[in-house]
């Protein structure tokens, strides 16, 4: 068991944590340390994965996402289990998924005393976990975002009351800057989206080509700062030139104007639908896994073919090493190949 001085010392040296994040200055002069507020939730997680390194002395500390079953870590320091910032594993072979189940304490000093360790061997070069701290990040919505958590490859003695309410207090704080952050982030994007409503296509009133990639780009942006994951369907209209050299442009811009509204109702409402070509649309969806995104293509390519439009659809997904343009360039080159299928066949 910890000291009571020790855990009193460990909870009060905050100096150190804050010049290891950038949050705070010392002036040379004989003026008190200024303490500054944290920048964002990124800022205020680095922060408190060192200072929980410091008052725990656990091996590896992180802040995570939990985004369905990926366990993705946002900030996290070296340690000899080698994980960064970026790396994820299955939710289901994590301590802190037994947590949230409620079939582990939050504080672990033996993993042996409530779960076999072996079944976490997988994690760093086989070190395993012997001690385990995982403390819920809960959002204003009651949702669980993540968690702020800690491991070790070795039994850790018990921590006092005193640090286990710091952690806690930690985990609570975090959870108000990101509930507040992401509060912020809701309105500017109800912002974002009134101001792409004057960068909209005269024909359909969906997204031009300009509104599209702004949105691209800063939605690929909010998926980096925070590990949320998004994918780009493209579709396009088989038949519309047939249309416009047999029928007219005037049955041509109908077929267009009946192909978006179809687009448009078939998709979320937080889905950003774009028309980004002559017979081309483009659909940003967030938060859907692989199979979702399939039977998502699916309805759209259904729904525009009851109703006699006849369409190839290609999907693409960001991840750590592609960009929303790339997933979109992979999307548009998928429902090339779907539509060659069609006229080969």
């Amino acid at each position: 068991m910890r000291q009571g001085s020790d855990c009193v010392r460990g909870v009060l040296e905050m100096d150190d944590v804050y010049d290891n994040a950038n949050i705070g200055s010392r002036s040379s002069s004989s003026r008190p340390a200024q303490v500054l507020p944290f920048t964002d939730f990124s800022t205020a997680s680095k922060a408190a994965v060192s200072y929980l390194r410091r008052l725990t002395g656990f091996e590896l500390c992180a802040v995570t996402r939990i985004d369905g079953n990926e366990f993705l870590f946002l900030s996290v320091n070296e340690s000899a289990y080698g994980i960064k910032p970026g790396d994820s594993l299955s939710l289901d072979r994590t301590l802190c998924a037994r947590v949230l189940d409620g079939e582990c304490p939050k504080f672990v000093s033996s993993t042996s005393a409530c779960i076999d360790s072996e079944a976490l061997s997988h994690i760093g070069a086989g070190l395993g976990v012997e001690a385990h701290i995982g403390v819920p990040l809960v959002l204003a919505d009651n949702n669980v975002f993540g968690t702020i958590c800690a491991i070790n490859p070795d039994p850790m003695p018990d921590l006092a009351p005193l640090q286990v309410g710091a952690i806690e207090l930690t985990a609570r704080m975090l959870s108000t800057i990101l509930s507040l952050e992401l509060q912020s982030l809701d309105q500017r994007r109800s912002y974002e989206r009134a101001k792409m409503e004057s960068e909209s296509d005269e024909l359909t009133g969906l997204l031009n080509r300009r509104g599209w990639d702004r949105a691209l780009r800063e939605e690929d942006i909010l998926c980096s700062q925070y590990g949320f994951s998004a994918s780009v369907m493209v579709i396009d209209l088989d038949n519309l030139k047939i249309v416009n050299d047999t029928q007219g442009h005037k049955a041509g811009d109908d077929l267009i104007r009946k192909a978006a509204e179809i687009i448009q109702q078939t998709c979320r409402s937080d889905d950003v639908v774009a028309r980004t070509g002559g017979d081309e649309f483009a659909v940003l969806t967030k938060g859907i896994s692989q199979e979702g995104l399939k039977a998502f293509a699916r309805r759209i390519r259904i729904a525009l073919m009851v109703t006699g439009v006849s369409a190839s659809v290609g999907t693409g997904t960001r991840s750590l090493a592609k960009s929303l343009t790339d997933a979109w360039t992979e999307a548009d080159e998928a429902m090339y190949v779907s539509k060659r299928s069609k006229f080969i066949s």
